[in-house]
């Protein structure tokens, strides 16, 4: 199966799924995650289908796949992984289009900082990643009960474009047990605009799996990877 039959089969599924939740096909973004995937496998999405954004989990892999690939001015890049902040600067070289996954204060205070420095009039996109499903391990994202801190924190940042949340559910082999995990994020903005003049409009949600479930629960941007470019080695 090539990548461009791969996606044919996802969009039908995409446009169906929009269909039942009675939205436009529009506000739903399809993010090819290409992590540890050759810049080639990019190349032939970018040749091949009208895919343009892509997810990459890893700041020196998607630092070296953007040198590759600095002349495919029409890809559009999203930063999906886990984020320490002793990588920002070195991945704030090449911004990208948002940041999905700003777990802490500490970690959104770098990213404005180095922004601020590097890029004085730019702010950086981000949303910020919530650990829900999971509250006791070890998976990443920031605890529910301190999203009002988040939330003060972010105000006073000036270089940070916080658009909206993203969560990674726990793992299920029906995608239905997704998705009361979508539906409580979802929620969660909603409380979260009630306070805002600007409102937030991202929620990042849904992978290979289960991403017809995430947009019948509200996802704005799903992250598809397995079903798009094949099993990683």
């Amino acid at each position: 199966m090539t990548i461009a039959t791969n996606l044919e089969t996802i969009e039908k599924r995409i446009q169906l799924a929009c269909a039942r939740s009675n939205r436009r096909r529009e506000d739903v973004k399809l993010v090819g995650v290409s992590k540890k995937k050759p810049a080639e496998a990019i190349i032939e999405a970018l040749d091949t289908t009208e895919l343009r954004d892509f997810g990459e989990n890893y700041v020196q892999e998607y630092v070296e796949k953007r040198q590759i690939l600095a002349g495919r001015t029409e890809a559009v890049w999203h930063l999906i992984g886990h984020l320490q902040r002793n990588k920002v600067r070195q991945l704030m070289a090449f911004p990208p289009a948002l940041i999905h996954s700003v777990d802490s204060t500490a970690l959104a205070g770098q990213i404005d900082r180095v922004t601020a420095e590097l890029y004085p009039d730019y702010r950086q996109p981000i949303l910020v990643e919530l650990r829900i499903g999971d509250e006791d391990g070890e998976k990443t994202g920031l605890p529910v009960d301190e999203l009002p801190g988040m939330v003060d924190f972010l105000e006073k940042c000036s270089h940070l474009d916080w658009q909206g949340l993203m969560i990674i559910p726990p793992a299920f082999e029906d995608p239905e047990g997704s998705r009361p995990y979508f539906a409580q994020v979802r929620r969660i903005l909603d409380d979260i605009n009630r306070q805002r003049k600007v409102p937030l409009s991202v929620l990042s949600y849904g992978m290979s799996h289960d991403y017809e479930v995430a947009i019948e629960e509200g996802a704005t941007h799903i992250r598809i990877g397995t079903a798009i470019f094949g099993a990683r080695s």
